[in-house]
């Protein structure tokens, strides 16, 4: 610092910058407070998706996007978490998903989907020794609270950060990591601006709905909204 010459035992330990322990998994670095909470769900990604070589997958900064929407963050994460809305949101993604094969698997600080392929579609080559081997998996879809999402595709990581700006504001952070570049643009993951604009709209208008001095809560669809339910214990416990 500049000016400080006359002040007395400066510098100090007291005034360096905060230290944050990390974690590292696979080449992905997560930080923060307590970033030691984040253990069990790295336990559950690695037995789920540890075989993949995603310490290899390259990181492609023409997959960045950051889009400012005008809706609560937590909003976002229901959209996220619920299936009910793919048939009628996302047509084309409908088209390549299974929907009546559509899973949904709760987890200590997080919610995993995975989207099940329609015939002929993108689907990753799963080994013998995982516990999908056998499914015809096009996404899995990881959300860990509060606002991150991991979606491996067949072509690569899609890494969302929902980060809230305001009570009614939100940013969405993509950033993209490519593991087979002839993957890209096929499947569940391959026109993912479109998805998100799509998601955007229905997010607002659920921001406005809710915002309506008449709504009032409804019930969780035990088919399609565990993950949401998941959330929303999480939120409040």
């Amino acid at each position: 610092m500049p000016e400080f010459d006359e002040v007395e035992d400066f510098p100090s330990d007291q005034d360096n910058l905060k230290d944050f322990p990390t974690l590292n998994w696979k080449g992905l670095i997560f930080t923060g407070i307590e970033p030691s909470e984040m253990r069990g769900c790295l336990e559950e990604l690695e037995k789920r998706v540890g075989w993949m070589p995603i310490e290899s997958f390259e990181y492609d900064i023409s997959r960045n996007r950051s889009y400012d929407i005008k809706a609560n963050w937590a909003l976002y994460v229901d959209n996220y978490l619920e299936g009910f809305h793919i048939p009628f949101v996302h047509k084309d993604l409908n088209s390549v998903l299974d929907y009546d094969n559509y899973q949904t698997e709760l987890f200590d600080g997080g919610v995993l989907q995975i989207g099940i392929a329609n015939e002929a579609e993108s689907t990753f080559e799963i080994p013998e020794d995982s516990p999908d081997f056998g499914l015809s998996v096009a996404a899995y879809y990881y959300w860990i609270f509060p606002g991150l999402m991991l979606n491996f595709y067949p072509w690569g990581l899609s890494v969302n950060l929902v980060v809230p700006l305001s009570v009614d504001q939100s940013r969405i952070i993509y950033q993209g990591f490519v593991w087979n570049k002839e993957m890209l643009g096929k499947g569940a993951g391959g026109d993912l601006d479109k998805v998100e604009l799509e998601d955007q709209e229905i997010v607002e208008a659920t921001q406005r709905g809710v915002s309506s001095q008449t709504y009032d809560r409804g019930r969780y669809s035990p088919a399609k909204e565990t993950g949401v339910h998941h959330f929303h214990q999480i939120l409040t416990s």
